[in-house]
Protein backbone atom coordinates (compact mmCIF):
# COMPACT_ATOMS: atom_id res chain seq x y z
CA UNK A 1 0.00 0.00 0.00
CA UNK A 2 1.05 3.33 -1.13
CA UNK A 3 2.68 5.48 1.89
CA UNK A 4 0.43 8.93 2.39
CA UNK A 5 2.88 11.70 2.39
CA UNK A 6 1.66 13.58 5.86
CA UNK A 7 0.11 17.32 5.11
CA UNK A 8 2.71 20.29 5.85
CA UNK A 9 0.77 23.23 6.69
CA UNK A 10 4.32 25.18 5.93
CA UNK A 11 4.42 24.04 2.60
CA UNK A 12 0.57 24.38 1.81
CA UNK A 13 -0.24 27.25 -0.91
CA UNK A 14 -3.08 29.50 0.98
CA UNK A 15 -3.10 31.97 -2.05
CA UNK A 16 -3.30 29.35 -4.91
CA UNK A 17 -6.36 27.49 -2.80
CA UNK A 18 -7.72 30.67 -2.24
CA UNK A 19 -7.48 31.21 -5.76
CA UNK A 20 -8.61 28.35 -6.88
CA UNK A 21 -11.68 28.97 -4.55
CA UNK A 22 -12.49 31.99 -6.13
CA UNK A 23 -12.74 30.30 -9.49
CA UNK A 24 -15.00 27.81 -8.27
CA UNK A 25 -17.70 30.05 -6.93
CA UNK A 26 -20.57 30.76 -9.48
CA UNK A 27 -21.53 34.01 -9.51
CA UNK A 28 -25.14 35.26 -9.81
CA UNK A 29 -25.44 38.23 -12.19
CA UNK A 30 -27.70 41.21 -10.78
CA UNK A 31 -29.00 44.08 -13.12
CA UNK A 32 -30.17 46.94 -11.19
CA UNK A 33 -32.63 49.09 -13.45
CA UNK A 34 -34.81 52.69 -12.84
CA UNK A 35 -35.16 56.05 -14.11
CA UNK A 36 -31.97 58.77 -13.05
CA UNK A 37 -32.57 59.60 -9.41
CA UNK A 38 -33.87 56.81 -8.56
CA UNK A 39 -31.32 55.57 -5.91
CA UNK A 40 -30.25 52.72 -7.50
CA UNK A 41 -26.24 53.73 -6.19
CA UNK A 42 -26.86 53.83 -2.62
CA UNK A 43 -28.85 50.37 -3.00
CA UNK A 44 -26.21 48.75 -4.11
CA UNK A 45 -23.65 50.66 -1.96
CA UNK A 46 -25.57 49.49 1.61
CA UNK A 47 -26.29 46.37 0.49
CA UNK A 48 -22.56 45.24 -0.29
CA UNK A 49 -20.98 47.67 1.56
CA UNK A 50 -19.00 49.20 -0.50
CA UNK A 51 -19.26 51.08 -4.38
CA UNK A 52 -18.47 47.94 -6.51
CA UNK A 53 -18.96 50.05 -9.32
CA UNK A 54 -15.38 51.73 -8.23
CA UNK A 55 -13.70 48.77 -7.21
CA UNK A 56 -14.44 46.12 -10.30
CA UNK A 57 -13.68 46.66 -13.62
CA UNK A 58 -16.01 48.12 -15.44
CA UNK A 59 -17.17 47.64 -19.58
CA UNK A 60 -20.23 48.81 -21.34
CA UNK A 61 -22.27 45.63 -23.11
CA UNK A 62 -24.98 48.13 -24.43
CA UNK A 63 -25.18 51.82 -25.50
CA UNK A 64 -26.18 52.32 -21.71
CA UNK A 65 -26.01 49.16 -19.81
CA UNK A 66 -22.43 48.41 -18.14
CA UNK A 67 -20.87 44.94 -16.39
CA UNK A 68 -18.98 45.18 -13.46
CA UNK A 69 -16.70 42.04 -12.15
CA UNK A 70 -13.90 41.62 -10.54
CA UNK A 71 -11.59 37.82 -9.81
CA UNK A 72 -12.33 39.17 -6.23
CA UNK A 73 -15.97 40.30 -6.17
CA UNK A 74 -18.46 36.95 -6.08
CA UNK A 75 -21.08 38.64 -7.93
CA UNK A 76 -21.67 40.62 -11.48
CA UNK A 77 -23.16 43.59 -11.34
CA UNK A 78 -24.95 44.88 -14.15
CA UNK A 79 -25.61 48.68 -13.73
CA UNK A 80 -28.12 50.84 -16.21
CA UNK A 81 -28.10 54.73 -17.02
CA UNK A 82 -31.41 54.96 -16.30
CA UNK A 83 -34.13 57.42 -18.00
CA UNK A 84 -35.32 61.00 -17.59
CA UNK A 85 -38.91 61.06 -16.79
CA UNK A 86 -40.51 62.58 -19.60
CA UNK A 87 -37.47 62.53 -21.80
CA UNK A 88 -37.75 61.06 -25.56
CA UNK A 89 -35.38 58.35 -23.83
CA UNK A 90 -37.77 56.27 -21.78
CA UNK A 91 -38.71 54.18 -25.00
CA UNK A 92 -35.32 53.12 -25.91
CA UNK A 93 -34.33 52.96 -22.08
CA UNK A 94 -37.38 50.21 -21.99
CA UNK A 95 -36.06 47.96 -25.29
CA UNK A 96 -32.27 48.57 -24.48
CA UNK A 97 -33.14 46.83 -21.04
CA UNK A 98 -35.85 44.33 -22.40
CA UNK A 99 -34.14 43.71 -25.36
CA UNK A 100 -30.25 42.73 -22.98
CA UNK A 101 -32.14 40.66 -20.41
CA UNK A 102 -34.03 38.44 -22.95
CA UNK A 103 -30.86 38.01 -24.77
CA UNK A 104 -28.94 36.80 -21.95
CA UNK A 105 -32.36 34.29 -20.93
CA UNK A 106 -31.68 32.41 -24.05
CA UNK A 107 -27.65 31.90 -22.88
CA UNK A 108 -26.23 29.13 -20.73
CA UNK A 109 -27.01 29.40 -16.86
CA UNK A 110 -23.63 31.71 -16.50
CA UNK A 111 -24.58 34.27 -18.34
CA UNK A 112 -28.13 34.81 -17.76
CA UNK A 113 -29.71 37.61 -15.44
CA UNK A 114 -30.62 35.62 -12.53
CA UNK A 115 -31.98 39.17 -10.35
CA UNK A 116 -33.23 42.81 -11.20
CA UNK A 117 -33.66 44.97 -8.82
CA UNK A 118 -35.60 47.85 -9.66
CA UNK A 119 -35.57 50.83 -8.11
CA UNK A 120 -38.35 53.71 -8.36
CA UNK A 121 -37.91 56.95 -5.91
CA UNK A 122 -40.84 57.16 -3.32
CA UNK A 123 -40.18 60.59 -3.02
CA UNK A 124 -41.75 61.49 -6.71
CA UNK A 125 -45.07 59.70 -5.68
CA UNK A 126 -45.83 58.15 -8.68
CA UNK A 127 -44.83 54.92 -10.59
CA UNK A 128 -44.62 55.86 -13.74
CA UNK A 129 -46.73 53.46 -17.01
CA UNK A 130 -42.97 52.52 -18.58
CA UNK A 131 -42.25 51.53 -15.01
CA UNK A 132 -45.24 49.24 -14.96
CA UNK A 133 -44.61 48.07 -18.47
CA UNK A 134 -41.01 47.38 -17.81
CA UNK A 135 -41.15 45.87 -14.60
CA UNK A 136 -43.81 43.56 -15.92
CA UNK A 137 -42.16 42.65 -19.31
CA UNK A 138 -38.83 41.99 -17.14
CA UNK A 139 -41.12 40.05 -14.33
CA UNK A 140 -41.71 37.46 -17.12
CA UNK A 141 -38.10 36.57 -18.36
CA UNK A 142 -36.59 36.67 -14.68
CA UNK A 143 -36.76 37.29 -10.92
CA UNK A 144 -37.85 41.11 -9.99
CA UNK A 145 -37.61 42.83 -6.91
CA UNK A 146 -39.15 46.47 -7.02
CA UNK A 147 -37.41 48.85 -4.34
CA UNK A 148 -39.08 51.82 -3.22
CA UNK A 149 -36.35 54.18 -2.33
CA UNK A 150 -35.92 57.44 0.00
CA UNK A 151 -39.46 56.28 1.80
CA UNK A 152 -38.24 58.73 4.76
CA UNK A 153 -39.66 61.41 2.27
CA UNK A 154 -43.46 60.29 2.34
CA UNK A 155 -45.98 59.74 5.10
CA UNK A 156 -47.32 56.07 5.46
CA UNK A 157 -50.73 57.10 2.84
CA UNK A 158 -48.41 58.12 -0.17
CA UNK A 159 -46.49 54.72 0.73
CA UNK A 160 -48.96 52.63 0.20
CA UNK A 161 -51.04 54.57 -2.60
CA UNK A 162 -47.63 53.42 -4.41
CA UNK A 163 -47.83 49.98 -3.10
CA UNK A 164 -51.24 49.78 -4.73
CA UNK A 165 -49.72 50.94 -8.07
CA UNK A 166 -47.94 48.02 -8.17
CA UNK A 167 -50.55 45.51 -7.48
CA UNK A 168 -50.97 43.99 -10.61
CA UNK A 169 -47.62 43.99 -11.38
CA UNK A 170 -45.26 42.28 -9.15
CA UNK A 171 -46.38 39.96 -6.38
CA UNK A 172 -46.81 42.19 -2.64
CA UNK A 173 -43.68 40.07 -1.11
CA UNK A 174 -41.61 41.30 -3.87
CA UNK A 175 -42.06 45.05 -3.32
CA UNK A 176 -39.65 46.12 -0.57
CA UNK A 177 -39.56 49.57 0.94
CA UNK A 178 -36.06 51.27 1.76
CA UNK A 179 -34.00 53.82 2.56
CA UNK A 180 -30.37 54.65 3.87
CA UNK A 181 -31.34 58.08 5.59
CA UNK A 182 -29.26 57.69 9.04
CA UNK A 183 -32.52 58.49 11.35
CA UNK A 184 -34.09 55.42 9.91
CA UNK A 185 -31.35 53.32 9.86
CA UNK A 186 -29.53 54.15 13.41
CA UNK A 187 -33.22 54.05 15.03
CA UNK A 188 -34.01 50.49 16.03
CA UNK A 189 -38.29 51.22 16.16
CA UNK A 190 -37.58 53.00 12.45
CA UNK A 191 -35.57 50.58 11.28
CA UNK A 192 -38.55 47.72 11.25
CA UNK A 193 -40.14 49.85 8.88
CA UNK A 194 -37.37 49.08 6.17
CA UNK A 195 -36.97 46.16 4.68
CA UNK A 196 -33.17 45.64 3.86
CA UNK A 197 -33.08 42.39 5.26
CA UNK A 198 -36.40 40.73 3.33
CA UNK A 199 -34.50 42.22 0.59
CA UNK A 200 -31.40 40.06 0.89
CA UNK A 201 -33.70 36.90 2.19
CA UNK A 202 -35.77 37.10 -0.80
CA UNK A 203 -33.04 37.68 -3.49
CA UNK A 204 -30.98 34.72 -1.79
CA UNK A 205 -34.10 32.16 -2.23
CA UNK A 206 -34.77 33.27 -6.09
CA UNK A 207 -31.16 32.19 -6.74
CA UNK A 208 -30.15 28.35 -7.62
CA UNK A 209 -27.74 26.71 -4.77
CA UNK A 210 -25.22 27.19 -6.56
CA UNK A 211 -25.47 31.09 -6.84
CA UNK A 212 -26.60 31.57 -3.22
CA UNK A 213 -23.02 31.51 -2.39
CA UNK A 214 -21.49 34.16 -3.78
CA UNK A 215 -24.31 36.67 -2.93
CA UNK A 216 -23.71 36.01 0.67
CA UNK A 217 -20.40 36.35 0.55
CA UNK A 218 -20.55 39.95 -0.58
CA UNK A 219 -23.67 41.33 1.37
CA UNK A 220 -22.67 43.75 3.66
CA UNK A 221 -24.66 41.89 6.96
CA UNK A 222 -25.11 44.33 9.27
CA UNK A 223 -28.20 42.42 11.21
CA UNK A 224 -28.99 39.74 13.06
CA UNK A 225 -31.39 38.20 10.67
CA UNK A 226 -29.07 38.37 7.53
CA UNK A 227 -25.92 37.27 10.02
CA UNK A 228 -27.90 33.80 10.84
CA UNK A 229 -29.07 33.41 6.86
CA UNK A 230 -25.58 33.85 6.06
CA UNK A 231 -24.60 30.86 9.01
CA UNK A 232 -27.53 28.48 7.82
CA UNK A 233 -26.56 28.63 4.34
CA UNK A 234 -22.72 28.02 4.75
CA UNK A 235 -24.01 24.52 5.84
CA UNK A 236 -24.08 23.62 1.83
CA UNK A 237 -20.68 24.73 2.15
CA UNK A 238 -20.12 22.19 4.40
CA UNK A 239 -21.87 19.42 3.15
CA UNK A 240 -19.60 19.33 0.47
CA UNK A 241 -16.77 18.60 2.24
CA UNK A 242 -18.46 16.54 5.03
CA UNK A 243 -18.78 13.93 1.44
CA UNK A 244 -15.02 14.38 0.56
CA UNK A 245 -14.12 12.95 3.76
CA UNK A 246 -16.68 10.40 3.53
CA UNK A 247 -15.35 9.56 0.03
CA UNK A 248 -11.60 9.27 1.30
CA UNK A 249 -12.47 7.31 4.22
CA UNK A 250 -14.52 4.93 2.12
CA UNK A 251 -12.08 2.45 2.52
CA UNK A 252 -11.49 2.43 6.48
CA UNK A 253 -8.21 4.72 7.73
CA UNK A 254 -6.03 3.27 10.31
CA UNK A 255 -5.39 6.24 12.67
CA UNK A 256 -1.97 6.62 11.49
CA UNK A 257 -2.95 7.51 8.06
CA UNK A 258 -5.87 9.98 8.91
CA UNK A 259 -3.54 13.12 7.84
CA UNK A 260 -4.71 11.73 4.29
CA UNK A 261 -8.27 13.96 5.48
CA UNK A 262 -6.39 16.84 6.99
CA UNK A 263 -6.20 18.70 3.43
CA UNK A 264 -10.02 18.66 3.27
CA UNK A 265 -10.63 19.94 6.35
CA UNK A 266 -8.34 22.60 6.21
CA UNK A 267 -9.78 23.53 2.69
CA UNK A 268 -12.96 23.50 4.41
CA UNK A 269 -11.32 26.36 7.03
CA UNK A 270 -10.18 28.45 4.16
CA UNK A 271 -13.65 28.12 2.36
CA UNK A 272 -15.37 29.48 5.34
CA UNK A 273 -13.06 31.99 6.14
CA UNK A 274 -13.13 33.28 2.71
CA UNK A 275 -16.83 33.02 3.27
CA UNK A 276 -17.56 34.80 5.97
CA UNK A 277 -15.19 37.78 4.73
CA UNK A 278 -12.56 36.89 7.75
CA UNK A 279 -10.28 40.01 7.57
CA UNK A 280 -6.73 38.41 7.90
CA UNK A 281 -3.69 38.21 5.61
CA UNK A 282 -2.29 34.54 4.16
CA UNK A 283 0.16 34.60 7.17
CA UNK A 284 -2.84 35.21 9.30
CA UNK A 285 -4.66 32.63 8.20
CA UNK A 286 -2.35 29.97 8.57
CA UNK A 287 -1.34 30.43 11.89
CA UNK A 288 -5.14 30.15 13.00
CA UNK A 289 -5.10 26.86 11.01
CA UNK A 290 -2.29 25.75 12.52
CA UNK A 291 -2.48 26.95 15.71
CA UNK A 292 -6.03 26.09 16.79
CA UNK A 293 -7.98 23.78 13.96
CA UNK A 294 -5.14 21.52 13.27
CA UNK A 295 -4.46 20.69 16.57
CA UNK A 296 -8.08 19.83 17.40
CA UNK A 297 -8.34 17.77 14.17
CA UNK A 298 -5.16 15.98 15.53
CA UNK A 299 -6.59 15.51 19.20
CA UNK A 300 -9.94 14.33 17.81
CA UNK A 301 -8.25 12.00 16.15
CA UNK A 302 -6.08 10.34 18.87
CA UNK A 303 -6.87 8.89 22.25
CA UNK A 304 -10.06 11.13 22.85
CA UNK A 305 -11.99 9.81 20.21
CA UNK A 306 -10.51 6.60 19.94
CA UNK A 307 -11.76 6.02 23.41
CA UNK A 308 -15.40 7.55 22.57
CA UNK A 309 -15.66 6.27 19.20
CA UNK A 310 -18.55 4.08 20.38
CA UNK A 311 -20.14 6.49 21.75
CA UNK A 312 -19.97 9.29 19.15
CA UNK A 313 -20.58 6.68 16.50
CA UNK A 314 -22.72 3.33 17.52
CA UNK A 315 -21.07 0.42 15.47
CA UNK A 316 -17.98 1.81 15.01
CA UNK A 317 -14.64 -0.43 15.64
CA UNK A 318 -12.86 0.88 18.18
CA UNK A 319 -10.44 -2.01 18.51
CA UNK A 320 -9.64 -1.96 15.32
CA UNK A 321 -8.66 1.60 15.17
CA UNK A 322 -9.90 3.14 12.03
CA UNK A 323 -11.57 6.19 10.77
CA UNK A 324 -14.40 4.68 8.60
CA UNK A 325 -16.80 7.09 6.56
CA UNK A 326 -19.10 7.50 9.15
CA UNK A 327 -16.12 8.86 11.76
CA UNK A 328 -14.75 10.78 8.91
CA UNK A 329 -17.87 12.28 8.05
CA UNK A 330 -18.60 13.16 11.88
CA UNK A 331 -15.63 15.09 12.58
CA UNK A 332 -15.52 17.18 9.47
CA UNK A 333 -18.89 17.97 9.66
CA UNK A 334 -18.49 19.38 13.42
CA UNK A 335 -15.34 21.01 12.25
CA UNK A 336 -17.23 23.09 10.33
CA UNK A 337 -20.20 23.83 12.37
CA UNK A 338 -17.87 25.02 14.97
CA UNK A 339 -15.21 27.59 12.42
CA UNK A 340 -18.84 28.54 11.07
CA UNK A 341 -20.28 29.18 14.32
CA UNK A 342 -16.87 31.21 15.46
CA UNK A 343 -16.85 33.36 12.31
CA UNK A 344 -20.56 33.85 13.03
CA UNK A 345 -20.15 34.87 16.79
CA UNK A 346 -17.44 37.49 15.19
CA UNK A 347 -19.85 38.91 12.60
CA UNK A 348 -22.29 39.54 15.56
CA UNK A 349 -20.24 41.06 18.19
CA UNK A 350 -16.38 42.16 17.18
CA UNK A 351 -15.15 43.22 20.14
CA UNK A 352 -13.33 39.79 20.07
CA UNK A 353 -11.19 38.88 17.50
CA UNK A 354 -11.49 35.34 15.02
CA UNK A 355 -8.06 34.67 17.04
CA UNK A 356 -9.47 34.95 20.25
CA UNK A 357 -12.56 33.29 19.79
CA UNK A 358 -11.41 30.68 18.05
CA UNK A 359 -8.63 29.71 21.26
CA UNK A 360 -11.81 30.34 23.34
CA UNK A 361 -14.49 28.78 21.70
CA UNK A 362 -14.25 25.87 18.90
CA UNK A 363 -12.80 23.48 20.57
CA UNK A 364 -16.01 22.99 23.06
CA UNK A 365 -18.01 23.94 19.70
CA UNK A 366 -16.46 20.94 18.37
CA UNK A 367 -17.07 18.78 21.01
CA UNK A 368 -20.76 19.98 20.91
CA UNK A 369 -21.15 19.80 17.28
CA UNK A 370 -20.09 15.70 17.07
CA UNK A 371 -22.12 14.69 19.73
CA UNK A 372 -25.24 16.86 17.83
CA UNK A 373 -24.15 15.29 14.77
CA UNK A 374 -27.43 14.06 13.11
CA UNK A 375 -26.20 11.30 11.04
CA UNK A 376 -23.67 9.73 13.88
CA UNK A 377 -25.45 10.60 17.24
CA UNK A 378 -27.42 7.78 18.73
CA UNK A 379 -31.05 7.60 19.04
CA UNK A 380 -32.95 7.37 21.99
Amino acid sequence: MEKKVPFNLDTYDLKEELDRLRGKVKKPNILIAGATGSGKSSVVNHVFGRDLTKVAAGEPVTRGIHQFMSDDIAIVLYDSEGYEIGSARQQAYADEVIGFVERAQTKGAAAQIHLVWYAINASMKRVTPLDRALIKQLNEATSVAVLLTQIDQVDLDELTALRNELVDVVPEQAVFQVSVAEELLNDQELRNHLDWERLVTWSVEQLDQSLQEGLLMEIHAESEAMLKLKRKKANRIISGYVASAGTAAAVPLPFADAIALTPIQVTMSVHLFRYWGVKANDDMLKTLIGSTIIPQIGRALSKTILLNVMKFFPGANAAASVINATVASGITWAIGLAINEVAYRNAMDSSKTIEQLLNSDFGSLFEQFMEQNPVTKKKP
